[in-house]
């Protein structure tokens, strides 16, 4: 495995090379909110935590752990 090196806080350096999350960004969700929401975000900001505060269709607004979405392809 790759060791990345980054002067970037770890809550933004993402295990796919060359992603970086960031506001107005559509992402892929790792597992769908509900059975019927779509299985994209819309990532509208970063909380101090490192969690991004994002938007659901059919879902609505939800706060996502990094872990939980990953770039489109």
């Amino acid at each position: 495995m790759k060791s990345i090196t980054s002067s970037l806080p770890l809550n933004q350096i993402s295990p796919e090379l060359g992603f970086f999350p960031q506001p107005n960004l559509w992402v892929n969700l790792r597992d769908r909110l509900s059975p019927y929401s779509f299985d994209q975000a819309l990532l509208l900001c970063e909380t101090e935590a490192g969690d991004w505060i994002s938007w659901v269709p059919d879902f609505g607004q939800t706060v996502l752990g990094r872990d939980q979405f990953f770039g489109l392809d």
